[in-house]
């Protein structure tokens, strides 16, 4: 479920907590949550290859800077070949023409336009070197893998989707609460989730707020950090914020 939906159904769900309240219950709005993971991206290609290996699948568990996908760059490593090669020849005339100079054997533009070529073999250099580095799409952070949009030996675009990527032992609660409740909300305060999908609650403390307050149900966006490791909680659960408001 994307980002923008959830946020869409924290809405309905809060709107509609506040719009029929249950008669002789406590007029305390129900506070809906769900759990975002605090790390999270979506993995792009950087060039246009094919994809020579894919070890993972969704669900799999993976460690900061292990490889995800690799490309089949034989082409991009034979210009990086032919950007080395040029570097070095362009270097050695520049050098070579730079001790006839001292010779007065050539002139001083011959130097210069020597230089130049120099200047731009290296940038060639470069540029062949970054492209190669794209090669291997490795992990940014330890975790475990999302919805994989690419198959082996499939051939991709340049900036086309490659998978997602989670960290799921760091989880976020998010929750739309009243925004009367800022006089005493604040980041550091302590609530309990409870979790539907496991039956239990969890520790938390509000870790953020939004910027800004909704002025249609007069709400605002709370963010909360789950106080602890739980293996059992996977982003995605969702519950009630179990708020205790002070006297």
């Amino acid at each position: 479920m994307s980002r923008s939906r959830s946020r869409l159904i924290l809405s309905a769900l809060f709107a509609f907590g506040l719009a029929i309240p249950a008669q002789g219950a406590d007029t305390t709005p129900e506070i809906r949550a769900q759990l975002v993971p605090k790390r999270s991206t979506v993995l792009s290609s950087q060039i246009a290859a094919q994809i020579s290996e894919l070890p993972l699948r969704e669900g799999d568990s993976f460690s900061e800077g292990q490889k995800l996908v690799a490309f089949d760059c034989g082409i991009q490593r034979a210009r990086l070949a032919k950007a080395n090669a040029q570097e070095t020849a362009t270097r050695k005339t520049y050098e070579v023409k730079s001790k006839l100079n001292t010779l007065n054997s050539i002139g001083v533009l011959e130097v210069e336009t020597a230089a130049a070529e120099h200047a731009m073999a290296e940038a060639e250099q470069q540029m062949a070197r970054e492209i190669a580095a794209h090669c291997v799409v490795t992990a940014p952070f330890a975790g475990r893998v999302g919805p994989v949009e690419v198959k082996r030996f499939q051939s991709v675009a340049e900036g086309q989707k490659l998978l997602e990527i989670l960290d799921p032992t760091e989880l976020e609660a998010e929750m739309l609460v009243p925004s009367s409740w800022l006089k005493w909300l604040k980041p550091g305060f302590a609530l309990e989730i409870g979790i539907e999908e496991t039956g239990r609650k969890y520790p938390a403390k509000v870790s953020r707020l939004s910027p800004r307050i909704d002025p249609v149900s007069q709400s605002i966006r709370v963010f909360a950090v789950i106080d602890g490791k739980f293996p059992d909680l996977l982003p995605g659960m969702s519950g009630r914020a179990l708020v205790a408001a002070p006297n």
